[in-house]
């Protein structure tokens, strides 16, 4: 029981640095970050605005050797953190937009 916790808890992070690489979540799977999509883009940013346990290793240059993790990890965990950190204001906005359109449209 306490191993699948664990397992399911490395599941909630979506970047990692492991081995001098930097790594994201596709789907269950670890994925070398130089191999990110721009739909693996957008679903970490998903992640990163709806999930409440979103997280993600800290960027450390010392620990990512390769000059192309660098500037892909501490650029995507720069973003991702900023959008998770503004989570609740987008999704205000989100809610007022809709709320807008919706009175504008839908209420007589």
């Amino acid at each position: 029981m306490k191993r699948r916790i664990l397992k399911e808890k490395e599941f909630m992070k979506h970047l990692k640095i492991k081995d001098q690489k930097g790594y994201f979540t596709r789907g269950e799977s670890w994925i070398v970050i130089s191999e990110m999509t721009k739909d693996d883009l957008l679903n970490l940013a998903h992640a990163a605005v709806e999930e409440s346990d979103f997280e993600m290793d800290a960027y450390e240059e010392a620990l990512l050797p390769n000059p192309a993790h660098k500037i892909i990890y501490q650029k995507i965990s720069g973003q991702l953190q900023e959008l998770h950190n503004r989570k609740d204001a987008f999704q205000e906005e989100i809610r007022n937009i809709y709320k807008d359109a919706y009175n504008k449209y839908c209420v007589e």
